[in-house]
C-alpha cells in the first residue's frame, strides 16, 4: 500500500493512485501531524490536491525527480521567492 502511517507520520511510497486520495484523507483526519514523501514516485492530482489543503509540513524529497522540482514548490511557498506586485501604466486609453 503506498500510503501508509506509523505513529504521527503518513508515508507516501511509490505510486500513489486516485484512489489512495481517501485513504490520505481519513489518515490526515486522524491527527497525522507530518508527511514524509520521500518515496512517492507518482502522485495523482487528487492526492496532491489532499496534500495541498492539509498543509501540514513535508518530510524529504521525492524518489521522482520531476515531483520534486514542479510540485514541491507549490506546496512549500515559503521556499520560493516573493513577488511584488507593481502596478502597470495603461498601453492604450479608449474613448469613451
Amino acid at each position: 500500500m503506498p500510503i501508509r502511517r506509523d505513529e504521527d507520520t503518513i508515508y507516501l511510497e511509490g505510486v500513489c493512485a486516485v484512489e489512495d486520495a481517501e485513504v490520505l484523507l481519513q489518515q490526515l483526519q486522524s491527527g497525522a501531524t507530518a508527511i514524509d514523501w520521500s518515496g512517492c514516485l507518482h502522485l495523482h492530482a487528487a492526492c496532491f490536491q489532499v496534500l495541498t489543503a492539509a498543509r501540514l509540513p513535508l518530510r524529504g524529497i521525492p524518489e521522482n525527480s520531476e515531483i520534486a522540482r514542479w510540485l514541491a514548490p507549490l506546496l512549500h511557498p515559503i521556499a520560493m521567492p516573493s513577488v511584488q506586485a507593481v502596478e502597470a501604466e495603461p498601453i492604450l486609453e479608449l474613448e469613451t
